[in-house]
């Protein structure tokens, strides 16, 4: 098999599109995080590839999936068929999921809808554990939902409120130029808003999760960078209190950077 296979799964005009880079016998599940795509976790497999099969997922409206662009929302449900799927056309039983911030959404559904499956369930900065209120406040009620799809063309709103936090210090600096960075085209605006809006009742039940992790003492590992500021370490409290035995790392790095912190030191503990 060629170190690197594309292909697609597409249920009801959706297609979920993931590439294969061949290694060892273990099988790991990456979902990425906002703005990137499946070869994000390239470096991963080149740590790993010794002990290691990666399966790198274009999520919704990233990459080369196609996802149509209403307001229709996924659903675990829905991911479910796509995983079903997946598994039994790549012949999977067992497996590793990983997940970096908004992919970790997409680990953690995963590890809920196959409790039996999961092998290790590794969390990177991972967001959907902690919903903040300024998600809640864009995605939630219609009219807000409305006001927030004009900034796709016109981000006037965007850029008033940015200011207006900025002058009053309600956030730090470094999140409001990570907002601005997430905004600062009408491409990504639209990948924000499809992904926020199409997302908004895709989340894991923290309690059943925890239930089935512990039931199944499913390792868990959490990442977080010590100069994150976007997702730190009192963002995954919901979820790490209910996991008595789960591993929380500590890295030397900030948000962005993350997912290549994780890979050296994932490849370090491979080694021992």
């Amino acid at each position: 098999m060629l170190p690197e296979t594309h292909r697609n799964i597409t249920i009801n005009h959706h297609s979920l599109n993931y590439t294969i880079w061949s290694g060892g016998k273990n099988v790991m599940l990456c979902f990425h995080g906002f703005g990137l795509d499946h070869s994000s976790y390239k470096i991963v497999w080149e740590n790993l590839k010794e002990t290691h099969t990666i399966y790198s997922f274009d999520l919704p409206y990233h990459g080369t999936s196609q996802f149509p662009k209403n307001e229709q929302t996924l659903l675990p449900k829905d991911w479910l068929e796509f995983m079903e799927k997946f598994l039994m056309i790549e012949k999977i039983d067992r497996f590793e999921a990983i997940g970096y911030s908004m992919g970790g959404k997409y680990a953690m559904i995963t590890a809920e809808l196959f409790p039996d499956k999961i092998k290790h369930l590794h969390l990177i900065a991972p967001d959907g554990i902690t919903t903040h209120f300024s998600y809640r406040f864009s995605t939630y009620p219609f009219l807000f939902r409305k006001l927030f799809k004009t900034q796709i063309k016109n981000p006037w709103f965007f850029k008033a409120l940015v200011k207006t936090l900025r002058t009053l210090k309600i956030m730090n600096n470094y999140s409001l130029r990570f907002a601005e960075s997430q905004m600062d085209t009408e491409f990504k605006r639209s990948q924000v808003y499809y992904s926020w809006v199409n997302l908004r009742h895709f989340l894991p039940n923290l309690k059943l999760l925890a239930a089935q992790i512990n039931a199944h003492r499913t390792p868990t590992t959490f990442y977080i960078g010590k100069h994150d500021k976007v997702i730190d370490s009192k963002t995954i409290e919901p979820l790490h209190k209910l996991l008595p035995d789960s591993e929380l790392v500590m890295l030397e790095s900030g948000h962005s950077n993350l997912l290549n912190s994780v890979a050296k030191y994932l490849e370090t503990k491979n080694q021992l």
